[in-house]
């Protein structure tokens, strides 16, 4: 009985310990493998627009927006409310610094992210230091959460939304419109 209640107790500290969510440990587990593979990526240019509607490409039931990174490449992100922060893949990280775009100095540290499943996973949280929406809204220093599944698909959550006074989804238009 006294064996069950320690590891009853140990249990239930694991889950206290893993509800902080976004806790970062020290940069000591950097992993600098990161920076190894070659991927490529079509560049595409934007323009700066004074209006606030995003188109966005729905494939599949799923919604996808034009997102640039540290003045690098556009990648298309999918639209995740259900994703507390922005998530992108190991691959896309070790384009960016391949690309000079992310940096050991952008390491913030790692993070316990709790996924879709249920499960608890440690990433590496890296600053971007600007991140541009459809080539018209400008987020400055967000933080990503950088996936170890090389297939992750890149989400962009409520990291970036919550700075954003309120948006709407027009279906319709196929246009997501931000009300900054």
């Amino acid at each position: 009985m006294m064996r069950f209640k320690a590891k009853y107790i140990c249990l239930i500290a694991i889950i206290l310990c893993s509800c902080g969510g976004n806790k970062k440990s020290n940069k000591e587990k950097f992993d600098p493998n990161i920076w190894t593979d070659n991927f490529t990526y079509e560049q595409t240019s934007t323009s700066e627009d004074e209006t606030i509607s995003i188109p966005y490409v729905e494939k599949n039931g799923v919604k996808y927006i034009a997102v640039k990174i540290n003045g690098g490449p556009t990648f298309d992100m999918i639209v995740d409310t259900g994703c507390s922060g922005v998530l992108i893949s190991i691959k896309e990280a070790q384009y960016l610094a391949q690309s000079g775009l992310l940096t050991e100095d952008d390491y913030r540290g790692n993070a316990l992210s709790s996924i879709a499943d249920g499960s608890i996973v440690e990433n590496m949280v890296f600053n971007i230091k600007e991140m541009i929406i459809g080539g018209k809204i400008v987020c400055s220093d967000v933080d990503v959460t950088v996936s170890n599944n090389i297939s992750a698909p890149m989400l962009l959550g409520n990291g970036v939304f919550d700075r954003i006074s309120s948006f709407s989804i027009d279906n319709a238009n196929k246009q997501i419109i931000f009300h900054l």
